[in-house]
């Protein structure tokens, strides 16, 4: 097994050619594919945020009430 992982790493890291070819289709799908994980990550990260927040019990200091006029509009 550990000729096999051996083998395996030098062929797969110290080869000195690759004919390999990446059309406008696969590489606008890797861009896409970059793009929505670093997104998804982000957006996990902003929930996971609020969530550990509320747990601990900080508030917002930006929630202000909001005044409204005679004719219900907000100000």
């Amino acid at each position: 097994m550990r000729n096999f992982l051996c083998s395996f790493f030098i062929l797969f890291f110290f080869s000195r050619t690759a004919f390999a070819y990446i059309d406008p289709a696969s590489g606008s799908t890797i861009i896409s594919l970059i793009i929505g994980g670093t997104v998804l990550i982000g957006v996990f990260l902003k929930t996971f945020w609020y969530k550990l927040k509320s747990l601990v019990g900080i508030k917002d200091v930006n929630n202000k009430p909001v005044r409204t006029t005679e004719n219900n509009k907000n100000l």
